[in-house]
């Protein structure tokens, strides 16, 4: 049921679990929660729609490489960064969880198989069909992968009718969390305020922070200042490994049998190299996306390799002559980055108008971040050489050494993540596995902060895998002899 501020403010009632943030984790665990029967209250800062005053609570600094404005890569109102998402997703590997050749701290203290039960009633919140198996491509060093496409949900307006409807959750808008108030090891009440200055204090058994892969790491930073350091002790890891998705056009190729690689049949084919080639070559995890070109821009990429490659030239004058179907192809990409401390969001001089210190984004890409995209574009131009099947052209800048990352175009895929990872102790992260801040018995993060790691695949899925599986968690806490 909605709840306007000034009711909220006014009532006196103690909730199980109050979630700040009503996103794609907050939004999940607010409709499972209260379908296992617990007092639920879903605070979203923002309003129903979108507005300027509430979006600018994200504006921010960015430091280091060419990056999206901060308050043009995530949305602020009821639905969160859901409102934009493309609906293109899949489930991270199993070896994105385990320490990669090239950079042990990709570890999880969690396996995929922690995640998995929950990938059919994730599937189901998000309107995802399952997709096709991933298989190995032979010879090649890649699978061929699949993933989620072309169906975005819009969580605020797919839950709208149960949020409403439900007996046992509450949600309030323009509802932002500015304090809170903690007592031996336990979060006692959160602090709210509106856009008219109004505060109110909810009270419940536990919270969950659930405002994104930026703003989960600001709120904590500064709720950590002023609790003088006590909310989280060892704060050494706080805002610190943040990582996105670079994304960009990498090259171009034509496949002179494209049934190769299936591309006969299909417009759009995803590559990743093998977990062996990962180890092999050092690289981080990738996805590369090819994309066949219509009969024009097949025609003129022939040309370009002719005048760059007579005898080739040749060779494919003779085949088209000859009526032999060639596919030119698109490559676009999406890779892993290394988790590295020095990439980390920070508080800024300048402050919102709650008071609170905006975003400041320190992040630059790494020389095992540009190898690995590099490297995995030279394993399908050896295998497409080897096997006299088509060409690679890298892409200018690609080309290049060293390689200087574009600094316009798509540049990453909006996908924050990092900032307050999951690890096995204090002094590596800020939650444990159970995603509970290791100081307070009481308090725990949702989202794509807590990614220790982040493979290629889009995160939205395993956000809510996640949620899902801190729902259980709060579900069993709730029920144990002690809240009876």
């Amino acid at each position: 049921m909605y709840l306007a501020f000034d009711t909220l403010a006014t009532q006196a009632t103690d909730y199980d679990i109050c979630i700040i943030g009503a996103g794609a984790a907050g939004i999940a665990m607010a409709v499972t929660l209260a379908e296992q029967g617990h007092r639920t209250l879903l605070c979203e800062g923002g309003e129903a729609s979108y507005s300027e005053r509430s979006q600018a609570i994200y504006r921010g600094e960015v430091v280091g490489d060419p990056y999206i404005p901060l308050d043009d890569a995530r949305l602020r109102y009821l639905g969160g960064s859901t409102n934009h998402w493309g609906g293109v997703c899949r489930p991270l590997d199993a070896h994105d969880f385990t320490a990669k050749t090239a950079a042990p701290d990709t570890a999880w203290p969690i396996t995929q198989e922690a995640l998995a039960p929950y990938y059919t009633q994730a599937a189901k919140l998000l309107n995802l069909t399952q997709p096709h198996a991933d298989y190995p491509v032979p010879g090649s060093g890649f699978e061929r992968i699949y993933f989620s496409l072309g169906n975005p949900v819009r969580l605020k307006d797919k839950y709208a009718a149960t949020l409403n409807a439900s007996a046992h959750v509450n949600y309030c808008l323009t509802a932002n969390l500015v304090a809170l108030e903690r007592h031996a090891g336990r979060v006692e009440r959160a602090t709210l305020r509106n856009f008219q200055g109004d505060e109110c204090q909810v009270r419940a058994r536990y919270f969950v922070l659930a405002c994104g892969g930026i703003e989960n790491s600001r709120l904590l930073l500064w709720l950590n200042q002023q609790s003088n350091g006590q909310l989280i002790r060892n704060a050494s890891t706080l805002g610190r490994y943040w990582m996105e998705h670079p994304h960009a056009s990498v090259g171009q190729a034509l496949l002179f049998e494209p049934q190769a690689l299936g591309l006969d049949q299909e417009y759009n084919v995803f590559l990743s190299p093998t977990p062996d080639m990962l180890s092999k070559r050092q690289l981080l995890n990738c996805g590369l996306r090819l994309h066949r070109m219509n009969g024009e821009a097949t025609q003129q990429l022939i040309n370009t390799l002719s005048q760059d490659a007579p005898a080739l030239g040749e060779q494919l004058s003779t085949w088209q002559a000859q009526g032999r179907v060639m596919h030119g192809v698109i490559l676009r990409a999406a890779w892993e980055q290394e988790p590295r401390f020095d990439n980390r969001v920070a508080l800024d001089t300048e402050v919102d108008e709650f008071g609170i210190p905006r975003s400041r984004l320190i992040w630059q890409q790494s020389a095992l971040d540009r190898h690995t995209i590099r490297d995995s574009m030279l394993l399908l131009g050896e295998h497409l050489l080897n096997q006299n099947i088509g060409r690679l052209k890298l892409a200018d800048w690609l080309a290049a050494q060293p390689v200087v990352m574009p600094s316009e175009g798509e540049l990453a895929g909006r996908h924050h993540m990092g900032g307050t990872r999951m690890s096995h102790r204090a002094e590596q992260g800020i939650v444990n596995s159970d995603c509970r801040l290791f100081d307070q018995e009481n308090m725990y993060l949702a989202g794509s902060s807590v990614f220790p790691s982040v493979g290629h695949a889009n995160p939205t899925l395993t956000i809510v895998q996640l949620a899902l599986r801190l729902c259980d968690h709060l579900d069993r806490q709730l029920r144990r002899p002690s809240h009876a």
